[in-house]
């Protein structure tokens, strides 16, 4: 999604003047050269807040511009440039959908608080004033997560020779943070699951039986499950299929791709799964408001990955399972994945492949529809040990 650009009704205001709504009030503001704000008070005029701009360009905007720059014609405000940089971004990168939402997001951001920096008089100070005001009280991780943004679009403005060089490249990322959440345990796992409503249910046991996490177990179909005319045996177990999974995160990766064998505990699930509702996603549910499906949702049966993980972080409290342990480090439904992990390696089977690890050792790979899959052994984990 590119910057807002003015509407049709502001696009004779001087430049650095803006509006904005204020507690349902219209108010003026004006940016100054430096990047500071000035807000006008409320009731003043249309005509006399453009009055002041017009007079607070001509003094200083367009007289600190060296003639040089006023010649340069990539010295551009940096609203102009941010749509151009999106357009590249979104072609030359392949960004899931998370990865390009927290992009826009983050454009969005830069455009509100830089949009009218001359692109050629963006320093650190910009760099930092961007740090101080969407960072602070945040995690040293969200931090270099914002450095490297800022490094990423500042590189891709020097590319364009709308930058002679890249102030974020100065910054000093902060020490990457010890992981504070803690583990989910089984007997934990069980007092959720045995409270959790039916499709909450199914969502924690596919995620216990593929060791996935939320975003791929929300996007599993039935029609992702390729089903055998006679059953076969393999370690051992009856399987009855395959379930296909593409994980995300490493959607790039050959081993994001695995083919799992559906045993009797995975098709027990999805035979749970099933009801009076027509969805062709395996975790489903009514929807029970009127509002739109939800961007990158494709059924309005689906579940976005926030429900799923609000919820069971909900009940987990309501239950009271986890109340020795402080909010911040409370286990999420991401957590499923590693217990699974820690279960699998206990039972003696390696989960590295069913987990679409990237340095997974397995070599089973085999092609279907001109797509390499990553088919793992047949194991599954008990029901006792499941609840």
């Amino acid at each position: 999604m590119a910057p807002r650009q003015r509407t049709g009704k502001n696009k004779d205001l001087p430049t650095g003047l803006h509006t904005r709504n204020v507690r349902g009030k219209l108010r003026y503001f004006f940016i100054r050269e430096d990047g500071t704000e000035k807000w006008f008070p409320t009731g003043v005029s249309r005509a006399d807040a453009c009055a002041a701009a017009y007079e607070y360009n001509r003094k200083y905007r367009y007289k600190s511009e060296s003639i040089s720059e006023r010649g340069d014609k990539y010295n551009k405000p940096l609203s102009e440039w941010l749509p151009e940089v999106t357009k590249r971004i979104s072609q030359e990168e392949k960004l899931g959908s998370n990865a390009l939402s927290t992009l826009e997001k983050d454009i969005g951001r830069l455009q509100e608080l830089h949009g009218n920096v001359m692109s050629k008089r963006l320093n650190l100070e910009h760099v930092n004033e961007f740090l101080d005001t969407y960072c602070a009280g945040k995690s040293n991780n969200v931090y270099n997560r914002k450095i490297s943004f800022l490094k990423k679009i500042f590189d891709y403005l020097c590319d364009m020779s709308a930058m002679d060089s890249n102030p974020a490249a100065l910054k000093k990322v902060k020490p990457k943070e010890a992981k504070v959440r803690q583990r989910l345990t089984l007997e934990q796992y069980q007092k959720i699951l045995k409270a959790a409503p039916n499709w909450l249910n199914i969502a924690m046991r596919l995620a216990l039986q593929t060791t996935h996490a939320v975003l791929e177990v929300s996007r599993i179909k039935y029609r992702d499950c390729t089903w055998f005319d006679k059953p076969d045996v393999s370690t051992g177990l009856i399987v009855y299929g395959v379930l296909r999974i593409h994980r995300q995160k490493v959607a790039t990766k050959e081993a994001s791709r695995v083919a799992i064998p559906i045993t009797p505990a995975l098709k027990s699930i999805i035979d749970d799964s099933r009801d009076n509702l027509l969805s062709p996603y395996v975790v489903h549910r009514l929807k029970t408001d009127g509002n739109p499906v939800a961007k990158g949702l494709t059924h309005e049966t689906q579940l976005t990955t926030r429900l799923i993980s609000s919820t069971f972080s909900q009940l987990r409290d309501e239950l009271g399972v986890c109340d020795h342990i402080p909010f911040s480090a409370r286990p999420t439904f991401h957590e499923i994945r590693a217990l699974a992990i820690h279960l699998y390696t206990k039972q003696g089977v390696d989960p590295q492949a069913r987990a679409a690890h990237t340095d997974s050792k397995s070599t089973k790979i085999y092609q279907s529809g001109h797509v390499n899959w990553v088919e793992v052994p047949a194991a599954e984990l008990s029901h006792d040990m499941t609840g």
